[in-house]
């Protein structure tokens, strides 16, 4: 199963963060093969840091909620709340493999779907796989539906891009057919910041 997890800091405890971050690398190095993707979001400036947001496989619930229970920044208070969704791997690549260029900007995309708006979605869902395809190649990081727990119903999405500037993720949004149609309560752009050590590549 794979899963999208978004860990929001305290904005109370910003120096903890820094404090347990080798450990939160160790940790995460010794679970690689089950990411998909891994990062922070942060402030437009990229000054403070507000969540960390991850994509992995894991065998079911009970795996995944031990992976983030035994996590060093959850376990010592870096985050206020955890949300934890089942989420649909759309593309076969994942972040290890996204062709990362100097001064480019990455940005996570996590849209919050309208109760009930799971009918109307499957109805757009050629128009958004077509829209979204010309940017596969060069701007999805990692990109998918966020589901139920049971991993059946759309409940959302959750989504890794690069795209030069604020405005131009703003006008991506603006012209995608779900959000056109208003599926979503609403939309949470970050930036995005690759994870791992400075140079390494995760």
């Amino acid at each position: 199963m794979y899963f999208h997890i978004q860990l929001i800091d305290d904005p109370e405890y910003p120096e903890r963060r820094a404090r347990y971050r080798e450990a939160h690398w160790e940790y995460f190095e010794s679970h690689k093969d089950h990411f998909v993707a891994r990062g922070a979001t942060l402030t437009d400036d990229m000054e403070t840091y507000l969540s960390s947001v991850i994509f992995v496989e894991f065998d079911d619930w009970e795996a995944v909620r031990y992976f983030i229970d035994n996590e060093p920044l959850n376990q010592n208070g870096v985050y206020k709340k955890v949300a934890i969704s089942c989420w649909h791997k759309a593309l076969e690549r994942c972040q290890i493999d996204f062709p990362r260029e100097e001064g480019q900007s990455y940005w996570y995309i996590r849209g919050f779907g309208r109760p009930n708006a799971s009918s109307r979605r499957d109805e757009l869902l050629e128009l958004h796989r077509n829209y979204f395809s010309a940017y596969d190649e060069n701007n999805f990081i990692t990109r998918g539906a966020v589901l139920d727990d049971a991993g059946e119903k759309w409940t959302g999405s959750a989504n890794l891009i690069a795209l030069p500037s604020r405005a131009q993720v703003d006008n991506f949004m603006a012209n995608e057919p779900f959000y056109m149609d208003g599926l979503y309560d609403r939309v949470l752009i970050e930036r995005f910041k690759f994870g791992g050590r400075a140079n390494q590549i995760v």
